[in-house]
């Protein structure tokens, strides 16, 4: 039975959610050594061979042998992924924005739902965040309707979706300094825009107004960074998670790292081109295991984007912290030639460019092998195509075409979210596979 004081707790937490789990998951997040429980990834397992046809088929393999899972794979035959007995129609789903390029609704039972919660709570706890305060929560426009914006106002919370006029902006502002401590959450961009429009109309906020800023789902900008220090006496904060599984990892106070949520998550870096672990501490896709939905295990699940865990001092991997988060997997350029084309990564060509403060915005596209565009918000200026020219050349090499555009506008992909580099050629990946037939003759944009 539960003390007065437990009872009251238990209470407080939304829907169910477990004050122990929230408690673990912020124990989790302060350490530097927590890894996934080997007898979570085992019972998730053992559940799934059990119950679920695309894993009863694999009955005895070892765990690393299990095949990865993608989001094609699921899309193509979900009923393959759901455990015997689930009814889809009575399980919580939720559509991904498809920035990969496939729209893909993933399944929850109750019992994963009610701990997505907990962890929320226990991420927040570990910020510095009342879990149940006031937010702010920065939104695609596609997503902020009237009646969202009512249900979440009765929470206590506040949806913008970018608006600039000085009424909203004047508004937010009045309703942030009603709520001490709030958090601001939501799109980097997004969050980007209301600030600057602080600044326009001069409007300014007292230490503790806003306890968090927190950003995810795009790059941040130093810009961004700069903003959140200056007008909030806060340090930006990103947080890493996607539709299919929930919160994977934060970073912490004045750090750029990830720390990952063990407590949920088994995480592993595979190579770019094989399902072998990636060589140690570098660059790989990132596998998460998912050690609690039942209904619709994910194991072993590729979750299109790019990492590499961080060293420790001896040079051991650190298997709950990121080093680098960098983006998804196809967002990346095809450096080399037709005949000889290789992967390049773009944050080696865009980290020099975040050095040049004359430019506040800027995206890199890539048309076809050799052919990019550099879309800039900037003062035009022959000197600064010269060095991005320069930057081009350094990291890819054999540029036959680089065009300059430059705009006003928010850089933002079709899904809403800024993107600093887009691959325009359809498929990347098959460039690089043996016996591919040639691709990569797009017409510019």
């Amino acid at each position: 039975m539960l003390s007065p004081a437990r009872s009251a707790v238990a209470r407080l937490m939304p829907n169910g959610a477990s004050p122990p789990v929230a408690d673990e998951v912020r124990r989790t997040l302060e350490r530097d050594d927590a890894r996934a429980s080997e007898e979570a990834v085992d019972s998730i397992v053992r559940h799934a061979t059990a119950t679920v046809p695309f894993y009863r088929r694999r009955v005895g393999a070892p765990f690393d042998q299990l095949p990865v899972a993608s989001k094609p794979m699921m899309v193509a035959d979900p009923q393959d992924f759901f455990a015997v007995g689930s009814r889809p129609e009575k399980l919580t789903s939720r559509l991904s924005s498809g920035t990969s390029g496939i729209m893909f609704r993933s399944y929850f039972d109750d019992q994963r739902i009610a701990h997505h919660r907990a962890e929320l709570v226990g991420m927040y706890r570990f910020l510095g965040a009342d879990p149940f305060g006031s937010f702010l929560h920065c939104r695609t426009w596609y997503q902020v309707t009237s009646r969202q914006r009512s249900s979440y106002a009765l929470r206590g919370q506040y949806l913008y979706a970018a608006e600039q006029d000085d009424r909203t902006v004047r508004d937010i502002a009045r309703w942030l300094r009603r709520r001490r401590g709030s958090v601001i959450i939501g799109l980097c961009s997004y969050m980007e825009v209301l600030f600057e429009r602080f600044d326009d109309l001069g409007l300014t906020f007292d230490s503790g107004t806003v306890s968090v800023v927190l950003g995810g789902g795009e790059p941040p900008t130093a810009h961004l960074a700069e903003l959140a220090r200056r007008q909030f006496g806060v340090e930006l904060r990103m947080r890493y998670s996607n539709t299919e599984n929930g919160l994977l990892g934060i970073t912490p106070a004045g750090s750029t790292t990830y720390k990952l949520n063990t407590s949920a998550f088994h995480v592993e870096i595979l190579d770019l081109d094989s399902d072998e672990p990636a060589p140690a501490g570098e660059l790989g896709r990132i596998v998460v295991t998912d050690l609690h939905n039942r209904a619709m295990p994910f194991i072993r699940y590729d979750t299109g984007d790019l990492g590499r865990f961080t060293r420790d001092a001896s040079g051991q991997l650190v298997p709950n912290t990121l080093a680098e988060l960098a983006g998804r997997v196809r967002d990346f350029p095809i450096a080399g030639t037709a005949e000889a084309p290789r992967r390049a990564t773009h944050f080696r060509i865009l980290e020099p460019v975040e050095r040049i403060r004359s430019i506040t915005q800027f995206q890199l596209r890539q048309h076809a092998i050799g052919r990019f565009t550099w879309i800039l918000s900037a003062a035009r200026s022959p000197q600064l195509e010269a060095e991005l020219r320069r930057v081009l050349d350094d990291e890819i090499g054999d540029i036959t075409s680089c065009s300059f555009v430059y705009t006003d506008a928010t850089l933002h992909s079709g899904a809403g979210k800024r993107q600093t580099f887009v691959n325009e050629i359809p498929d990347p990946e098959a460039l690089l596979r043996p016996g591919r037939s040639e691709i990569g003759t797009a017409t510019d944009a």
